[in-house]
């Protein structure tokens, strides 16, 4: 049985205008070893899940609760440090929910992160558990405008409250994604 959710990721900036990402996140109730869930997301979504604030955190939990799953995979494991499945390592990629005393790393053997009725524990990689894939990427991105006057900073803190960061145009297709967004929304009086 598998759920979706679609976040809003709030991407680029002006002085009055922000835009945003929808990023797809889908729930498997399959239970999976960490490396399993990996492969299967990879294969039929983009990567397991990227958490990059406590809005998305929010919603994740939402998303576990709602398919009846308290612990759930998400893309964060350690080799050394602390990392995202998919490389994900730009701003918000330190965003860290940790459970009380997690990361414990039991037996030095838990380098695999689920996510357990809201936060997050280290746990054992081969235990089988439900898990959240995520579907997007930055080069097939859809933006939506945040249609109000801001300067940086505070477009930078609305987007980290309500979603996770201002955007980050990567090429010539998401400069003209943005900039369509803004004429049609001009043209629109808006």
């Amino acid at each position: 049985m598998e759920g979706i959710f679609i976040g809003v990721l709030c991407l680029s900036g002006c002085l009055t205008f922000s835009t945003c990402l929808l990023h797809q996140y889908h729930f498997v109730s399959d239970a999976k070893t960490w490396t399993e869930a990996q492969n299967y997301c990879r294969e039929k979504y983009t990567d397991l899940a990227t958490v990059e604030n406590t809005e998305e955190m929010k919603k994740l939990n939402v998303l576990s609760a709602a398919d009846h799953s308290s612990t759930v995979w998400i893309g964060l494991y350690s080799h050394i440090d602390w990392k995202w499945s998919d490389g994900f390592n730009q701003s918000g990629a330190e965003y860290r929910s940790w459970c009380g005393k997690d990361p414990d790393y039991v037996n030095a053997n838990q380098f695999c992160v689920a996510m357990k009725t809201g936060a997050w524990i280290d746990n054992f990689c081969h235990d089988q558990i439900p898990f959240v894939c995520y579907r997007g990427t930055l080069e097939d991105s859809d933006f939506e405008l945040v249609n109000e006057a801001k300067n940086w900073s505070e477009a930078q803190k609305h987007c980290r409250e309500h979603y996770t960061d201002l955007a980050t145009v990567r090429n010539d297709a998401d400069n003209k994604k943005i900039w369509n967004l803004i004429w049609r929304t001009e043209e629109n009086g808006g």
